[in-house]
């Protein structure tokens, strides 16, 4: 990692400190160090204040786990990009052997017996080594273990290197903001696959109205955000921002806007389809408008200043961008049949989210506040069950206490209502990680995969379907077990957790964290056309990460999810009254 080059924010200095934690492994010194850097890493990233101020302000001795080393780590990286430690180390460890922790899997003891067994540096060396079976022949390291590191490899090879959703729409939006104050356009709008709330995004778009584009493109190329120009010309201007995201503006006349920002924001599938139709009734359609193309009326335009115009200049209903990848969509706006989506602002409450009782950020006061001024009626706290070690998980006594906790913000908030509930494991044997006799306490049981990913899909199916039949288990949890361009999703059959669904009334959750938006959209439109129930969640492990439930629900929009469908834009009684019978 090229220390020069960062920018001194929080989750670089984290990375920086995780990557020494992994050399002092891979150099076989105490792991006890790596566990240290590694827990002030995870501090740091739940900080909300920059470093570089407590620094200054000589306040780093009040973040967990930074004691003088770490302290000394952050404050050479601020003040000069480098940390000594991380050098020293660089130079001890043999090149190569970070890119084995690439492999999900790969740890820095299981690297350092490769290395030092087969002198493996590169992850197709690893792979080809586990095609001969000659990593099961060293010490400690399984059949199953180099089964597992071929699957990884496999996963790693299909990886995008696309953006998160989230994480470009922050980009693109204080991009939007930025030019806004700087240019004093009123109409600029975010196109693209952001737009259509697609899980990763490759490049952003951005569509202005504006009669001169060059002061607009000087404006935007020094942004502070701006790295370099990729291009530049009459219309378009192409710049990479930091972390290497691709920012593509257009700037097109303001008669133009609509037709633009229809064309800019796709899908290609989608607008292939649309110029169809047009050519079909001898119409062109582009990004500037909707033009006839007949003899006696070459040019004349049709529709082009909103979207609503073109649309039904073709004779159907304006189509939500959630909708436009060409799976219907077109077909059901030309018959008046589109479903009515969803709202954020129909969410009633949240029946998915963490405190600091386990691994979360915040207090639960504070996110009950939070849910509350978001205009919540209702906040289900499921923290994790012990079975995951690294959460520390309720025991019997800890939830009596955050039983009695939630009375007393209940007396407070009302008519507000703190629900407990429990994000409760799936063990890989099926069981689950609570008895009957505590998951009786809970209004709430959401029940999830967070271990023994790499089970068949029979056993995998057998496991979450077992667990959806029981009787207090009121919603299945991210489905898939996907983070996205990290870890594939485990083998289950979706159409047998849909039947499940069905059959037992346990709803299906659309989670909001960003790395995993899971259901997938694909899914939810099956689940829904087969009429189970979905809930839309945040996974919020912090307060301001409630508002991961916007890319909840534009994920059910993007899977053709309506008001109907969603348990949890029901008030609280009608919510509670919908659960599976217990």
């Amino acid at each position: 990692m090229p220390l020069d080059a960062l920018a001194f924010g929080n989750d670089a200095i984290a990375d920086v400190l995780d990557e020494i934690a992994d050399l002092i492994e891979l150099k076989g010194e105490n792991v006890f160090r790596a566990v240290t850097y590694r827990a002030a890493a995870r501090a740091i990233r739940d900080l909300r204040e920059p470093l570089p101020k407590l620094v200054q302000e000589k306040r780093l001795k009040e973040i967990p786990k930074v004691g003088p080393s770490v302290s000394e780590a952050i404050e050479q990286i601020i003040a000069t990009g480098r940390s000594k430690r991380h050098d020293e180390l660089q130079a001890a460890v043999p090149p190569g052997l970070l890119t084995l922790l690439r492999v999900p899997g790969v740890g820095p003891a299981t690297a350092r017996t490769i290395y030092e067994h087969l002198r493996i540096t590169t992850v197709e060396e690893l792979e080809e080594a586990a095609k001969d079976h000659r990593l099961q022949q060293l010490p400690k390291i399984q059949a199953k273990t180099e089964e597992n590191i071929l699957r990884s490899i496999a996963a790693l090879k299909q990886r995008t290197g696309r953006s998160l959703l989230h994480e470009a729409r922050a980009a693109a939006t204080a991009m939007a903001d930025y030019l806004r104050a700087e240019t004093g356009v009123a109409e600029i709008a975010i196109a693209g696959s952001l737009r259509r709330y697609k899980e990763t995004i490759g490049d952003v778009d951005i569509v202005i109205a504006g009669d001169d584009a060059g002061p607009i493109f000087d404006v935007f190329a020094r942004a502070p955000s701006v790295e370099r120009v990729l291009a530049r010309g009459d219309t378009k201007c192409s710049v990479i921002i930091d972390r290497g995201l691709q920012i593509d503006l257009r700037v097109v006349p303001s008669r133009s806007f609509g037709a633009a920002l229809l064309y800019f924001t796709g899908s290609k599938e989608h607008n292939v389809r649309l110029r169809g139709l047009a050519l079909r009734r001898k119409l062109l359609l582009n990004e500037y408008g909707l033009y006839r193309i007949g003899a006696e009326e070459r040019g004349q335009e049709i529709a082009s200043a909103t979207e609503e115009e073109v649309y039904a200049a073709l004779e159907m209903d304006w189509i939500p961008p959630e909708l436009r990848e060409d799976r219907g969509e077109i077909d059901a706006a030309k018959a008046h049949a589109l479903p009515t989506l969803v709202e954020l602002a129909q969410v009633r409450g949240d029946l998915h989210t963490h405190t600091n009782w386990t691994d979360g950020r915040d207090a639960l006061a504070d996110m009950a506040r939070r849910s509350c001024a978001k205009g919540y009626g209702y906040l289900a706290v499921t923290d994790h069950s012990p079975g995951l070690g690294m959460t520390n998980g309720l025991s019997p006594e800890r939830i009596a206490a955050r039983l009695a906790e939630a009375a007393r913000l209940n007396a407070e908030l009302a008519p507000f209502r703190v629900i407990v509930g429990t994000e409760v494991d799936i063990r890989a044997n099926g069981a689950l990680d609570y008895p009957d006799e505590l998951l009786a306490k809970f209004d709430i049981v959401s029940a999830s995969v967070h271990s023994s990913f790499a089970q068949t899909r029979e056993q995998m199916t057998a496991r979450v379907v077992g667990a959806m039949r029981h009787p207090l288990v009121t919603a299945l949890s991210h489905p898939t077990g996907r983070l996205l361009e990290k870890r594939e999703p485990h083998a289950v059959d979706l159409d047998a957790v849909i039947d499940a669904a069905v059959e037992t009334g346990t709803w299906i959750e659309v989670n909001g964290g960003p790395e995993r938006l899971d259901l997938p959209d694909t899914w939810i439109r099956k689940a829904i056309d087969r009429g189970a129930t979905l809930v839309a969640n945040s996974d919020a492990h912090a307060i301001e990460e409630l508002e991961w439930m916007d890319l909840a629900i534009g994920t059910a929009r993007r899977g053709w999810a309506a008001e109907e469908n969603l348990a949890n834009v029901r008030g609280l009684d009608a919510m509670l009254a919908s659960r599976k019978k217990r």
